[in-house]
């Protein structure tokens, strides 16, 4: 099931520029008690510091920093009006928060979905402006534009409040865009598994994959897609049988101060004074 992901990620690491050495950041205390919605989750999500620059989840770079049977979810594709607003309801239930991945375009139309998800505790980043699968094979001008125009769209929605993390459409990378990231200070967030959900498969085969990818990845980076209702169907049931098994949820962050030295940078992504 790994290879065929990999594969998948070929088709749609380790020799990586200089990074800083990623460290787990200190573990936010879970809340004293359960989680009120769902007693059997911890009442509170602990963060998980991802060092930026950097490039992380080992379907491609290295294995993200996180414990065994530990899992952060990250969402892409949106913000969907529908799907957004389902997924954080489902997380938040079990007192959960993800990272989501924002499409410049559909950012830059449905701003308020941004603001918002901001506001309940989850985070974001970019994920282009437009998503196309076949960006490393753009010339360099146009694929750092469409790049910055990404992360204009989600600052412009949420100023100060954007994560210095991208994560490439389809995980379509190139080393010369991932060194352009990295001397902006932004960090590349991969995957160590997915849900199958893009291939239009039901709730039950979502979920049958997802369970055989945790547990033979051991955890780490999970990416699920808010655009696609069968993974929305699936999400709670997957959830409780990941925690049945022992899988424990984090957050990840690039933490207090990344964002502000990513700001520094001269040729910075997280301005919001630019017209798309």
């Amino acid at each position: 099931m790994r290879l065929v992901l990999i594969l998948l990620v070929a088709v749609g690491a380790w020799f990586l520029p200089p990074a800083p050495r990623p460290v787990q950041a200190t573990a936010t205390p879970q809340a004293v008690g359960a989680c009120p919605t769902a007693p059997n989750f911890p009442g509170r999500i602990e963060k998980v510091v991802l060092t930026a620059p950097g490039a992380y989840g080992n379907l491609q770079y290295r294995r993200t920093p996180l414990g065994p049977k530990t899992i952060a979810i990250t969402i892409d594709d949106g913000p969907d009006p529908r799907g957004s607003q389902a997924v954080m309801a489902i997380l938040e239930s079990r007192c959960l928060r993800g990272t989501f991945f924002y499409v410049g375009q559909y950012a830059a139309l449905r701003p308020d979905i941004v603001r918002d998800a901001v506001r309940r505790g989850h985070n974001v980043g970019s994920h282009s402006w437009s998503h196309p699968t076949r960006l490393a094979g753009w010339g360099r001008e146009s694929a750092q534009a469409e790049i910055r125009r990404g992360f204009v769209a989600v600052e412009n929605a949420a100023p100060g409040q954007v994560e210095p993390f991208f994560r490439f459409p389809g995980l379509g990378d190139s080393l010369g865009l991932r060194n352009w990231l990295g001397e902006a200070g932004i960090a590349v967030v991969g995957a160590e598994g997915g849900t199958d959900d893009w291939r239009g498969i039901g709730a039950e085969a979502i979920t049958r994959r997802t369970l055989a990818n945790m547990a033979e990845s051991d955890g780490g980076v999970l990416i699920i897609h808010e655009t696609h209702p069968a993974m929305i169907a699936a999400l709670p049931g997957l959830l409780d049988e990941l925690n049945r098994r022992g899988f424990r949820f984090v957050q990840i962050t690039a933490g207090d101060t990344a964002r502000t030295t990513a700001q520094a940078k001269p040729q910075t992504l997280l301005r919001a004074d630019r017209p798309l």
